[in-house]
C-alpha cells in the first residue's frame, strides 16, 4: 500500500494506491496523528470512516485545489482582521495619550499606518476611510492642519458613497467637530 499526505490548513488529504486503485480520504487536521498511526498499522481501509470519510465520489482534484485556496484566504482573512482589532486598540491607547504628548501622537499616528496598509491589502473601502480618518485625527493631535483638513475632505466623497456605515459616519462627524474645535478659523 502507498500512500501520500497533504496537510492543508483545515484538512488532511491521504491519497492510498492499493491494488491498482487511488482512494481519497479526508479529515480533520486534529486527527492527522490518528490519521498516521493508522495508515502505519494498515487498520486505514475504505471502511474506517470514524477518523476519515471517503471522498472520491464527492470531491475531484480541481475541488480539493479550490479547497486549500478558499481555506488559505480564509485564514488570513482571519488574521489579518485580528491584527487590525489589535491595532486599532493600541491606537486607540496612544491616541489617548496623544493630546497630551508628541510621542504617543507619533506612535498613534505609525499604528493608524499600520491599519492603513492592512486595509489597503484586504481591499475594503469602508476600513481605509476610517483608518485615514484615524490619521487625520493623529495629525491633528501633531498640530498638521493643511494635511489633516485635506484628509478630511478627501473622505468626505466615501464617507458619502458609505453613508449606511453608521460607524463610519459618526467617526467622520466627530473627526469634523474635533478639527473644528482645535483649528476653528479654518473651515473645511
Amino acid at each position: 500500500m502507498n500512500y501520500t499526505i497533504h496537510v492543508l490548513p483545515s484538512f488532511v488529504k491521504v491519497k492510498v494506491f492499493e491494488d491498482g486503485v487511488y482512494q481519497i480520504f479526508y479529515g480533520c487536521c486534529r486527527d492527522i496523528k490518528g490519521i498516521l498511526e493508522r495508515l502505519k498499522s494498515g487498520q486505514l481501509k475504505p471502511s474506517s470512516n470514524v477518523v476519515l470519510r471517503r471522498s472520491c465520489t464527492h470531491l475531484t482534484e480541481s475541488d480539493l485545489s479550490w479547497i486549500s485556496r478558499i481555506s488559505r484566504l480564509k485564514s488570513t482573512h482571519n488574521l489579518t482582521a485580528e491584527l487590525i482589532a489589535w491595532l486599532s486598540t493600541l491606537g486607540g491607547g496612544w491616541s489617548a495619550l496623544g493630546d497630551s504628548s508628541e510621542f504617543a501622537a507619533r506612535q498613534c499616528l505609525d499604528v493608524s499606518c499600520q491599519q492603513l496598509s492592512l486595509a489597503i491589502r484586504l481591499n475594503y473601502p469602508e476600513l481605509i476611510a476610517t483608518c485615514w480618518l484615524y490619521i487625520a485625527l493623529s495629525l491633528m493631535q501633531l498640530n498638521c492642519k493643511r494635511k489633516s483638513r485635506q484628509i478630511i475632505r478627501e473622505q468626505c466623497g466615501v464617507v458619502r458613497r458609505y453613508s449606511s456605515q453608521r460607524t463610519l459616519v459618526s467617526l467622520y462627524q466627530a473627526t469634523v467637530f474635533k478639527y473644528r474645535a482645535l483649528f476653528c478659523a479654518h473651515k473645511l
